[in-house]
């Protein structure tokens, strides 16, 4: 059998399993996803983890918080995306040698674009958007930005140098055209998300009740789009954000486009989203 799973620090929330459990069911496949406490493990285990994927122990893996970054020093090899993107969130494993993808992109460009319920339908060409958060999610989802031709993106993070390097890698990286903007001012989150078109949640603020707000919430008006990456609930955010008009999606259709490209890589089938989907909606 197969074992795969998702590497993290405090990650008892994920739905991953229930996705990929059903998806290996359907297509009967020998294979388990393994519940999130299996691979919530502490940085200093890491280098072990993945010499126990390289002698086969393990298959695959997702990677989530806090990890994204720094299982770029442990893989042997990685797509230009990931290079470019600087995070990964799926690992796989083949003749020992590990390699690193990054499917929140897609996943996240998808749900953006997408039709389907739940996507927001977005078009970001020539749009202005404000993003809040500096870390490996947000950093798929500036590429994808820019890559969808984004006017002007501005990032807001509580570490104002993290905010930096992100917009100063992205800059040496990406030869797109959008203006990347790092706004440090509190005081002015107000003013850039009143002018912008889209504004995204890349950071865990609202996953746990009592988190404050990101901003004030009456600067959102009925033009915005607001695309809140948490899946685990419908957050403050998102709740405000209909109340006041504008359409606001939570991050669920995202964790699914990403975990059917995830389920891709490793088992090269063609994921059964519709299955996989009425799993996470349950």
């Amino acid at each position: 059998m197969k074992i795969y799973g998702i590497l993290g620090k405090n990650i008892s929330y994920s739905l991953s399993p229930f996705m990929h459990n059903a998806a290996f069911k359907a297509l009967g496949l020998d294979a388990e996803y393994k519940p999130p406490d299996a691979f919530d493990i502490p940085e200093n285990e890491l280098n072990d983890f993945f010499l126990r994927m390289r002698k086969g122990e393990i298959s695959g893996c997702n990677v989530t918080i806090p990890y994204k970054e720094k299982v770029l020093e442990l893989v042997d090899k990685c797509d230009d995306l990931v290079k470019d993107i600087g995070a990964i969130n799926t690992v796989t494993v083949k003749e020992k040698a590990l390699s690193g993808y990054n499917t929140d992109y897609q996943g996240f460009i998808e749900a953006l674009k997408g039709r389907n319920a739940g996507d927001l339908n977005f078009d970001s060409k020539g749009k202005d958007v404000f993003v809040f958060g500096a870390g490996g999610a947000a950093k798929a989802v500036i590429y994808g930005l820019m890559d969808l031709g984004a006017k002007r993106i501005a990032i807001a993070d509580i570490d104002e140098g993290k905010s930096e390097r992100l917009a100063s890698s992205v800059v040496d990286k990406h030869k797109g055209s959008s203006l990347i903007t790092v706004v440090k001012d509190r005081h002015k989150y107000e003013e850039f998300i009143s002018k912008s078109d889209l504004l995204i949640n890349a950071t865990p603020c609202g996953m746990k009740a009592g988190d404050g707000q990101l901003f004030d919430y009456r600067y959102i008006h009925e033009k915005l789009y607001v695309f809140d990456l948490i899946y685990v609930t419908e957050t403050p955010l998102v709740k405000e954000a209909e109340l006041r008009g504008a359409k606001a999606i939570n991050g669920v259709n995202m964790l699914l486009y990403q975990a059917g490209a995830s389920f891709t890589i490793w088992t090269g089938l063609k994921a059964p989203l519709d299955i996989m989907r009425k799993v996470v909606m349950k």
